[in-house]
């Protein structure tokens, strides 16, 4: 029996088979580019083209500072951003920016310039009782789930932090030894304000939450389970509170190996982890024989795969997701954003594949 993206997600990410596996992905602007050229509708919806299952909305939750470009070049630009954060990023392509000066460097620092701009009761902020378009946000999303699951999609605290701090994940390291008590208070602060906004989006209706939140590199963890414990894993909880008392799936993005710290995600409360990615030496097929009765996972399609030969996508496809798909608990994807080395041939080979060999008998 065929059902809707909605309903089969939600079977799914509750551990019970479907009429097929669901699918969602993200492909890069570069990639989308070639596909245009390639034949994909100029206007066409990547959800419904491809027949995505999950819709992700999400709202501005940066201190929202009016950026400023302080220095451009041909391929590149240098700007403050809506963080405070002064960044270096590649001009017409995509790529992680490179932060260039923090937007804080002591507490006191963040108490002045970040910490009033987290009030969730300021009134531009779909968190206050005071801003003028709730409305249109609540019919938004149950437009939406007319035809997705559609999930409240929340940056991670970690990825804020150390955003904030800036120079990425070493500033945050250092802080763990230098000054601990730093970065309790400014998880503290960062971790209640992503809670409103989680509450928020559960109120007005949203079946699930996804929360960005890159905790690993390829060999492992960039802090240890112990510091998870302390700084990140209490806001965690915190932001997926609001979904929990209710029932709705709670997944995490990661890159990275994440196995270390699995079973403290699963006391968190994420029922639900993304993208598994394979050259971090995550394997779908390991994950489940694990944590299958308690966790659910989405991606660990070889993104390097699917640029390759439709017999190399088949073979990566047929091994994992007939498996993974068992008993429910699994929604199909990348293990990665999809690159612009993917063929749209390829990728809707993949798509059609993925229908075909997910289906539930």
């Amino acid at each position: 029996m065929t059902v809707d993206s909605r309903e089969r997600v939600y079977r799914l990410l509750s551990f019970e088979e479907a009429d097929r596996v669901a699918l969602i992905d993200f492909p890069w602007p570069e990639t989308i580019d070639r596909w245009r050229v390639e034949g994909l509708p100029r206007t066409a919806s990547i959800h419904r083209f491809f027949g995505f299952d999950i819709y992700l909305v999400g709202i501005d939750v940066s201190p929202k500072f009016d950026p400023i470009v302080l220095e451009e070049a041909d391929e590149w630009v240098v700007y403050r951003d809506s963080y405070g954060v002064v960044t270096k990023s590649w001009r017409g392509r995509s790529g992680t920016p490179m932060p260039v000066e923090p937007a804080i460097r002591t507490l006191e620092d963040f108490k002045e310039y970040i910490e009033p701009m987290l009030d969730p009761e300021l009134p531009f902020r779909a968190t206050s009782s005071r801003y003028p378009f709730r409305e249109d946000l609540e019919k938004a999303i149950k437009r939406l789930q007319q035809e997705f699951f559609v999930v409240a999609s929340i940056f991670g605290p970690f990825e804020y932090v150390r955003h904030i701090v800036g120079e990425g994940v070493n500033s945050v390291l250092r802080l763990v030894y230098r000054d601990p008590a730093m970065l309790d208070y400014i998880f503290e602060r960062v971790g209640g304000f992503l809670a409103e906004v989680a509450d928020t989006f559960e109120e007005l209706g949203a079946d699930g939450v996804w929360v960005w939140d890159d905790l690993a590199y390829r060999n492992g963890p960039f802090i240890s389970p112990q510091h998870y414990r302390r700084f990140v894993k209490p806001q965690h909880e915190r932001i997926l509170h609001p979904f929990k008392r209710r029932n709705k799936p709670a997944i995490l993005h990661t890159d990275g190996n994440v196995k270390l710290l699995i079973p403290d995600f699963i006391e968190a409360g994420f029922t639900a982890l993304q993208p598994l990615e394979v050259k971090a030496g995550m394997d779908v097929r390991e994950l489940k024989e694990l944590y299958g009765d308690k966790l659910a996972f989405i991606g660990n399609i070889d993104a390097r795969v699917l640029s390759k030969d439709k017999e190399s996508i088949r073979r990566e496809v047929e091994s994992k997701v007939p498996f993974a798909a068992k008993g429910g608990g699994y929604i199909a994807g990348s293990d990665h954003s999809v690159p612009p080395d993917v063929p749209l041939s390829n990728y809707l080979y993949f798509v059609q594949l993925v229908k075909e060999v997910g289906r539930y008998h």
